[in-house]
């Protein structure tokens, strides 16, 4: 889905901003309150803040509205739909567009490109998986799962999108697979042979390795069929600030056509990551994001 933290008010309810008529008339901006959700790397609690590339995307546009009042409220994933539809105008980023999602909010333009789900392995244990890699460089999940030699592990409950989620689902009784609910020390049990891959975020694969396993090596393997830009947005409420909000993000996006907001999140990725991204996001760029329902849970 690149770390620096701009001050912000934690607020302990809904905060409604003032009426368009009531601002004209006294001058004061229109406030916005930015729904900061912990979610790791993306966005997470240290010293009583929410830092991460999230902070910083989020930094870069804001900081570029100074027309309006930005607040910032962290709200736990379990509040966030509540909460961003209650009264007042509220803004998240990296939302992704759902038909449901836009009857009662507004959507950017897909502005937050970034890598989908890869293959996790130790780097040194490369040559196992070559027998699965294709003429690309990509692995052939499906073929490497179907062998059964490859003892995996993934998180229950969560969805790695609509391609893998298929190809997890015509494989669920492969005595291979492992399903757990908590997958923050998958990274470990590789390292120590327990286990032989498991499917991450790039990003999330690297902020497990920087905190834990900072002298490891691990290899990130795109997946076959799979390894396209995952487009995301910024979502404001159904409100005429959220409108304005969206309108203008979007003329930031038009106006900036490099997107230099991205490096944040590069600045995630491993070095391996981070070159194919680039090398994805030029072409994203070119040729804009792919029609394609690509959401991911973390």
């Amino acid at each position: 889905m690149a770390r620096s933290m701009f001050a912000f008010l934690i607020g302990l309810g809904c905060l409604i901003p003032l009426t368009s008529t009531a601002s004209a008339q006294t001058g004061e901006k229109q406030s916005v309150t930015w729904t900061l959700t912990p979610l790791p790397p993306a966005m997470l609690e240290k010293d009583g803040q929410i830092v991460g590339y999230g902070v910083d995307i989020l930094n870069w546009f804001s900081s570029r509205l100074p027309q309006y009042n930005h607040i910032r409220e962290i709200v736990p994933l379990p509040r966030l739909l509540k909460t961003i539809t209650g009264p007042g105008t509220f803004c998240n980023i990296g939302m992704n567009a759902t038909p449901e999602r836009r009857e009662f909010l507004h959507f950017s333009n897909a502005v937050l490109p970034h890598l989908p789900v890869s293959l996790i392995t130790k780097a040194e244990r490369n040559e196992q998986f070559k027998p699965f890699i294709n003429k690309d460089g990509e692995v052939d999940l499906e073929r490497m799962i179907a062998f059964g030699k490859m003892n995996g592990a993934l998180r229950s409950q969560r969805s790695y999108g609509p391609v893998i989620d298929a190809i997890l689902r015509r494989n669920i009784n492969n005595p291979g697979l492992s399903f757990i609910g908590n997958d923050a020390n998958f990274l470990q049990l590789i390292s120590l042979g327990r286990l032989d891959w498991t499917l991450y975020l790039p990003a999330e694969a690297e902020f497990y390795r920087r905190a834990k396993l900072p002298e490891e090596m691990f290899a990130s393997w795109h997946i076959a069929g799979n390894d396209h830009l995952m487009p995301a947005s910024i979502s404001c409420s159904k409100t005429a600030t959220g409108d304005a909000i969206v309108a203008a993000i979007n003329r930031l996006a038009k106006d900036n056509p490099d997107m230099p907001w991205t490096r944040f999140y590069a600045s995630a990725l491993s070095r391996q990551d981070k070159q194919h991204y680039e090398q994805k996001l030029q072409a994203y760029i070119r040729n804009g994001p792919p029609v394609l329902n690509l959401a991911v849970d973390q």
